[in-house]
């Protein structure tokens, strides 16, 4: 009887042992779904983070590019109208070249070539030099050809002040005026400055503020005699 006993006792608590494991088990069934739709929410939530973190990224780089697209399309700046290279034959005379003259008058080059319809510069390296001399007074005796019969304007330039431009027209009689370019700007862009230093004789006809006739690095005979037949020449063409 005892064994019995004891034989039953074991089954009970075998019994007993399994429904509890079958219990567990189920309780254990029942939080599974719980948890996969919380790990399910979790990997939702990281991968939408994931998202609007990389679209915030992927904004800022597009944003980032646009910006230096729009950099790189900046347009050049203008040249200033204040700038001019070397005229050339063709080329107008622009409009802000203002010179002194011997008796320190501001002298508006453009004003002055449409004035005189045909204008000669002849361009000397330095007053009362033995050359520059010898191409003033060529020009100061060809003055009433180019002027009276010719109906032509002529003018001197160089880089010196106005008090020595007065004495040279003093010394030597010219009648005509004698323009100052200390910075040699106008004698750069007519194409005659001498590198480093220095001032190439030459001389220029205008028409109508139109450079017509342009020669650089001449002799004293050959710039007076030669603008004055340049000077016929043109005057023929417009007869």
């Amino acid at each position: 009887m005892c064994i019995e006993k004891q034989i039953k006792k074991m089954q009970l608590r075998s019994s007993t042992l399994q429904a509890t494991k079958r219990s567990a088990s189920a309780e254990t069934e029942k939080e599974h779904p719980a948890k996969k739709a919380r790990s399910t929410a979790r990997n939702g939530a990281r991968k939408v983070a994931v998202k609007k973190s990389n679209g915030k990224q992927a904004k800022a780089r597009n944003g980032a590019e646009k910006t230096n697209k729009e950099a790189a399309k900046v347009e050049p700046k203008k040249k200033s109208n204040k700038v001019f290279g070397e005229l050339e034959v063709g080329d107008g005379i622009p409009e802000n070249v203002v010179l002194e003259n011997q008796n320190s008058e501001k002298v508006n080059l453009l004003e002055l070539a449409k004035k005189a319809h045909i204008l000669v510069v002849f361009v000397y390296p330095r007053a009362s030099t033995p050359g520059c001399t010898r191409q003033a007074k060529g020009f100061r005796d060809e003055y009433e050809e180019l002027t009276k019969d010719l109906k032509a304007t002529v003018v001197g330039l160089s880089a010196d002040s106005p008090k020595a431009q007065q004495k040279f027209i003093d010394r030597q009689s010219l009648q005509y005026d004698l323009l100052c370019d200390p910075g040699r700007s106008l004698i750069t862009m007519l194409g005659c400055k001498k590198h480093p230093k220095g001032t190439v004789r030459s001389h220029f006809i205008f028409v109508d503020g139109v450079l017509r006739v342009k020669k650089v690095k001449v002799s004293p005979e050959v710039s007076y005699k030669g603008a004055l037949e340049q000077v016929y020449e043109l005057v023929n063409e417009q007869n």
